[in-house]
C-alpha cells in the first residue's frame, strides 16, 4: 500500500509539472487559456495544480493577459485562487492599470473589490491607473477609479534629464512629466474625461513643468472641443507656458498651420474651429497682446523651429498677419490689438504680411497670396501703422516685398507711400534686395536672394516717376 500510495503522489506530481511545463519563452498552458479567453480551461487547469502566479521570460503573468482581455470571470478566478491583485510587471505596471485601459468597467472593479491599490503608480513615469484611464478616453472607467478614491490632483513624475542635457548641449525637447489626469484628458481632448474630473474636484489651472495649463493642453494637440468646454468651466484663458505663448496665441497659430506638405485634412473631429475658439477667448478676457517671450517649440512635424516670426516680442496678431490670416486680424483689432507692438528684431504686423522675417518656404503657416497680404497690409495701415517704419537693421515692408519678389505688394505700398530709396543699416535699398544684393548671405530672414527682374524694373519706374 505505501509503495502504490508513493507512486499515486508521483503521478500527480508529475501531471503537475506538465501543466506548467512551460514553452520557450516560459509561456504555460494557463497562458495559452488565459489569453483565449477558455475559463472552463482556465478552471480544470487551476483545479489540476496549474501555477496561477507564472510569469513568461517578459515577465508576463496569466493576471496581466487576463486584465488585457478585460474578462472579469477569468480575473476573479485567478485572484481566488492566489494572485496577488496588487502584482506588478517588471516595469511595476499593476493590473489595474492595465484594465483601466481597456475601458471595461467590470474587470477593473474585481481588482477594486480585492484590495488593488487605486492610485498605485507604475514605476518609469508614476503614472497612476486613473491617468491610464483618461489618457485612452474612458469616462466611465475613470468614474469607477474616483468612486474608489482615486486622486484626480495626482502629478506625474517630473523628469530631470540631467544627464542627456549635459552630454548633449543642444537644442532639443524632452518630455518633462508632471501630468495631472486633466492634462492628461485635454491632450487626448476627452471632454467627458474632463467632466469627471472637473465634477471630482480636479484643479483646473494646474500646469506642467513647462507651464502648460489644461487649456493651452488641448489647443496644442487640436482639441479645440476640450479647450473651449474647459474655458467655458472657468479655465483661465491668460495662463502662459515658459515661452509665453498663450490660449489666444496658439489658437491664432494653430488657425493657419499645415499638419503636412499637402493641403491640410481636417484630422480631429472638433465641432468648433480654431477661429471659433479665437472669438471664445476673446470673450473670456484673453489678453490681445500678450507677447512671446522666448522661440517656439517644434509644434508639427513639419517644423523644425526655425522660424525666427515666432520668437520673443510677437503676439498673437503679428502670427496672424504673418499668414495673412485676415478673420482672425480682423478679430484681435477689434478687440483692441495694438499693431504697433513690434518683436525684439522690430518686425511689426504690416512688416510681417509684406514677408518680411517669414521663409519663402514657409512650414509653419501657409502660403498666403498677394491679395490676401495687401488685405492684410491695408488693416494695418487703417490701424494707423507707418508704413515706412524700419525694423532693427533698418529693413522696411518695401524691403521685404521686393527681397521676395512680390510685385503686388511693391506696387501697393508704393501707392500708399512707401519710402523707395529708404536705406536698411547697411546702405540697401528696396531695389538692392529685388537685385539680390541685400541682406547677408541668406537674405533678410534666411529666404534665398533671387534676382526679381519684374520687381527691380517695377522700382525703377515708380522712382522714375516719382522724379
Amino acid at each position: 500500500m505505501r509503495v502504490l500510495g508513493s507512486l499515486l503522489l508521483l503521478a500527480v506530481a508529475c501531471v503537475a509539472a506538465d501543466i506548467n511545463a512551460p514553452s520557450a519563452d516560459g509561456t504555460t498552458p494557463l497562458h495559452l487559456a488565459v489569453r483565449d479567453n477558455d475559463l472552463a480551461k482556465v478552471n480544470k487547469l487551476l483545479a489540476a495544480g496549474a501555477d496561477a502566479k507564472a510569469a513568461n521570460r517578459y515577465g508576463v503573468t496569466p493576471l496581466y493577459l487576463a486584465c488585457q482581455n478585460a474578462n472579469p470571470a477569468i480575473i476573479e478566478r485567478l485572484l481566488k485562487a492566489g494572485v496577488d491583485p496588487n502584482s506588478v510587471s517588471t516595469e511595476g505596471e499593476t493590473a489595474l492599470m492595465t484594465a483601466a485601459r481597456t475601458g471595461v468597467v467590470e474587470a477593473a472593479r474585481v481588482l477594486l473589490d480585492h484590495g488593488a491599490k487605486v492610485d498605485a503608480r507604475e514605476e518609469w513615469h508614476g503614472q497612476t491607473a486613473l491617468m491610464w484611464a483618461v489618457d485612452e478616453q474612458h469616462p466611465a472607467m475613470a468614474k469607477e477609479l474616483i468612486a474608489h478614491g482615486a486622486d484626480v490632483n495626482a502629478v506625474s513624475n517630473i523628469n530631470k534629464w540631467e544627464r542627456q542635457v549635459t552630454s548633449e548641449p543642444r537644442d532639443k525637447w524632452l518630455p518633462l512629466g508632471g501630468l495631472t489626469p486633466l492634462l492628461f484628458a485635454a491632450r487626448q481632448g476627452c471632454v467627458e474625461c474632463e467632466l469627471v474630473l472637473l465634477d471630482a474636484g480636479a484643479k483646473i489651472n494646474t500646469v506642467d513643468p513647462d507651464g502648460i495649463s489644461p487649456v493651452l493642453m488641448a489647443i496644442i494637440n487640436g482639441h479645440y472641443d476640450a479647450a473651449a468646454f474647459l474655458l467655458n468651466k472657468g479655465a483661465d484663458p491668460n495662463l502662459a507656458d515658459d515661452t509665453g505663448r498663450t490660449a489666444l496665441f496658439s489658437a491664432v497659430d494653430f488657425n493657419t498651420m499645415p499638419v503636412s506638405n499637402r493641403p491640410s485634412p481636417r484630422v480631429i473631429d472638433n465641432q468648433i474651429t480654431s477661429l471659433d475658439l479665437i472669438k471664445l477667448l476673446l470673450d473670456k478676457g484673453a489678453n490681445v497682446n500678450a507677447q512671446l517671450k522666448k522661440q517656439q517649440p517644434y509644434r508639427t512635424k513639419l517644423d523644425r523651429g526655425d522660424d525666427t516670426m515666432l520668437t520673443t516680442g510677437t503676439t498673437p496678431l503679428l502670427r496672424a498677419a504673418k499668414a495673412a490670416d485676415l478673420p482672425a486680424m480682423r478679430l484681435l483689432l477689434a478687440k483692441g490689438a495694438d499693431p504697433k507692438l513690434a518683436t525684439r528684431a522690430g518686425i511689426t504686423p504690416l512688416m510681417a504680411a509684406a514677408g518680411l522675417g517669414s521663409k519663402e518656404e514657409d512650414t509653419t503657416g501657409r502660403f498666403k497670396t498677394e491679395a490676401e497680404a495687401i488685405e492684410a497690409i491695408q488693416l494695418c495701415l487703417d490701424a494707423g501703422v507707418d508704413i515706412n517704419a524700419a525694423n532693427g537693421q533698418g529693413q522696411t515692408a518695401l524691403h521685404a516685398a521686393a527681397l521676395k519678389g512680390y510685385d503686388k505688394i511693391v506696387q501697393f505700398l508704393a501707392d500708399h507711400g512707401a519710402n523707395l530709396s529708404a536705406k536698411d543699416k547697411q546702405g540697401k535699398t528696396p531695389l538692392d534686395a529685388a537685385l539680390g544684393q541685400a541682406g547677408g548671405s541668406g537674405g533678410f530672414d534666411g529666404s534665398r536672394k533671387d534676382v526679381h527682374e519684374s520687381t527691380a524694373e517695377l522700382l525703377k519706374k515708380l522712382a522714375a516717376k516719382a522724379q
